[in-house]
């Protein structure tokens, strides 16, 4: 997508085990793009009804082990991956200097099956080397998503487990499904991102209802987190999506799609979690406990519109548009804003279409006379297979501003550029 680090060591062999494992076939997560033919078309019916299964309702399986099988059968099985890669010339002494060369690398691994028409799993893992400043060799190892699945009807769901945590635009797009390179809301030399509260990578655990109405022309969440620490009070996060001329049915979904269809989009999210605002915590003092963190309520509102058109024979401009507010005494943001506009050619060249991206991001410090951080993005990139494979050369520039302790604060200019790869199973 992208400070929500929290990292876990497995063995060796159990990594390799669980690499070997999901060997690349079907990206589960992916809603697939709408053919040309049905652009605009009306809402789609109801989903078709699932097949037959191999264990009938209240029965134990025929055999002691079921043999593997892939959808749409059930039980069924689907697993696959996805990475991406970018190499990037930003100087580390001098940061507006384009003197020294990093690499950045991220790949997920999941996994998902059916066991009744009604229940199914999905489990994934991700990795990445941030290629900062004094990063470690070793390749960061996380649990990604592990999700309980409960699906009667489109309009009514239930997820438990850890999984994303509702409430914006690009939560559910994730890296993957977005124009740029590098996932919005993360600004250089500052921890935490401008963005709706989450756990690492986005994701938190917790339980989760979420339907698809009218053919996926309107799609709620309601959620509750941060339940894996009894100690804690629940984080409430919500989201609320109309989706015009194209349905999103999908609980994931893009927020471009690479010319496939035409949308319009409009959204408003909203979180609170009581004392969830916690003051960061004190250097300790030798000798003496630490003092107790101070808490505040916290809340956010976000809202957000997504437009995409296909012009014909003149190729597909989208433009993105975003805002959040936050509250709490101890939050490290107090609103964030961000706007992309983007062109795809209308024919490929070579293997490929070229499409030119520019996304402006602003967010503001809390403390009194803050000036606003910025971050502009200009890029370019050269779409193989839509979202599955593309390759994106950018340049970023960013404005950081860094408060002082009974001080003015100070503003870090940096600068970088890159070329990255993306790389999924389609």
């Amino acid at each position: 997508m992208l400070s929500f680090q929290q990292r876990f060591s497995f063995p060796l062999l159990s990594v390799l085990a669980f690499a070997a494992l999901f060997v690349s076939t079907t990206d589960a997560t992916a809603q697939p793009a709408a053919p040309a033919a049905e652009k605009h078309a009306e809402a789609p019916p109801g989903p078709p009804p699932p097949p037959e299964s191999l264990i009938p309702d209240g029965e134990a399986p025929p055999q002691r082990s079921m043999p593997p099988a892939f959808p749409p059968a059930i039980p069924s099985i689907d697993y696959g991956g996805r990475l991406r890669t970018a190499i990037m010339v930003q100087g580390s002494e001098d940061p507006e200097k384009l003197d020294d060369v990093a690499q950045f690398l991220e790949g997920d691994l999941y996994m998902s099956g059916q066991v009744h028409r009604f229940f199914s799993w999905q489990v994934s893992a991700t990795f990445s080397m941030p290629g900062r400043e004094g990063s470690p060799t070793i390749v960061n190892f996380q649990p990604l998503d592990v999700i309980a699945k409960f699906e009667p009807m489109r309009e009514f769901n239930i997820y438990a487990g850890r999984h994303l945590v509702q409430a914006d635009r690009f939560t559910p797009s994730g890296p993957w499904g977005i124009d740029e390179f590098f996932y919005p809301g993360f600004f250089p030399f500052v921890g935490p991102p401008a963005l709706p509260k989450a756990g690492p990578v986005g994701r938190d655990t917790g339980v989760t209802a979420w339907g698809a109405p009218f053919g996926g022309h309107f799609k709620y969440y309601l959620g509750a987190f941060q339940l894996h620490d009894p100690t804690l009070n629940p984080l409430l996060s919500g989201r609320l999506q109309v989706s015009l001329l194209s349905p999103e049915p999908a609980f994931f979904q893009r927020t471009t799609y690479y010319g496939t269809r035409d949308l319009i989009s409009f959204g408003v999210g909203a979180q609170y979690q009581s004392s969830g605002s916690v003051q960061p915590a004190a250097m300790p003092v030798a000798g003496m406990p630490p003092p107790p963190q101070l808490t505040d309520d916290y809340s956010a509102i976000t809202g957000d519109v997504n437009v995409e058109k296909i012009l014909g024979g003149a190729g597909t401009v989208s433009a993105v548009a975003q805002v959040s507010a936050f509250q709490g005494d101890y939050q490290r943001w107090k609103n964030y804003w961000v706007v992309s506009l983007g062109y795809l050619m209308p024919k490929p060249i070579g293997i490929g279409k070229l499409r030119g991206t520019v996304r402006y991001q602003s967010a503001i410090d809390p403390s009194d006379n803050a000036e606003a951080s910025t971050l502009l993005d200009a890029q370019i990139s050269y779409n193989i297979a839509a979202w599955y494979a593309r390759l994106a050369l950018g340049f970023r520039h960013g404005s950081t501003y860094l408060p002082v302790p009974m001080a003015a604060g100070v503003k870090q200019d940096s600068n970088m550029l890159y070329l990255g790869i993306t790389l999924a199973d389609p």
